[in-house]
């Protein structure tokens, strides 16, 4: 497996093409987690450092695309990224095109994933963990809070911003006996090819 989780720099993504772990340069871009959002400007901005590192993004609109053209992109990439949103609207739109395990068959297989805050904490086994940090009602049909499991951890970005220190610090009283919790800020990454060892490496916002 190839795994990495980010935060909001993107730069760390660098290594892996020099690396050779995208040799096409193309890469799936799922949106979904940003929709419950009535500005999702973070979304264009991972666009815009993907694109800034060559990368051809093709957009996988796991919402509104049927699943056999869902299937048929991901069978094409070289890799699929994850944008950042709300993690629970992530899963539900999953479980309804039914790709929850599709996508994580195919990870466990070889396909590279990236994903960035949402997309790093649906790398674990269970979301749930998740909601006092995000709003599980934006997601009124998800069945189950199972994540891609693909990871022994809780990947948790944004560590650094000082207006979720609150949150954060509740989150790990509540959680640090019950799960490995790996702790990331907005300009590092999570690099694991196991999914129970990770590497932290740097990843500033590309301009």
């Amino acid at each position: 497996m190839y795994i990495m989780g980010l935060s909001k720099g993107l730069g760390a993504i660098r290594r892996s093409i020099d690396e050779g772990v995208l040799p096409r340069k193309r890469l799936g871009f799922v949106p979904t987690a940003g929709e419950t959002y009535s500005n999702p400007y973070f979304v264009e901005n991972s666009r815009m450092q993907l694109r800034a590192l060559g990368l051809h993004l093709e957009e996988l609109d796991i919402t509104r695309a049927p699943r056999e053209e869902l299937i048929r992109q991901m069978e094409e990439i070289d890799g699929v990224y994850v944008a950042g949103g709300n993690v629970f609207f992530l899963l539900q739109q999953l479980q309804k095109k039914n790709l929850v395990s599709e996508m994580s068959d195919r990870i466990r297989k070889g396909l590279p994933y990236f994903g960035e805050s949402a997309g790093a904490v649906l790398l674990s086994k269970s979301i749930e963990p998740a909601k006092p940090i995000d709003d599980p009602q934006d997601a009124p049909d998800v069945n189950g809070y199972d994540g891609l499991g693909l990871i022994d951890s809780f990947i948790l970005p944004h560590v650094d911003r000082e207006k979720y220190y609150d949150v954060f610090e509740k989150f790990l009283e509540a959680n640090c006996d019950k799960i490995k919790i790996v702790q990331i800020r907005d300009d590092q990454a999570a690099l694991t090819r196991d999914g129970s060892s990770y590497e932290i490496i740097v990843s500033p916002v590309l301009e």
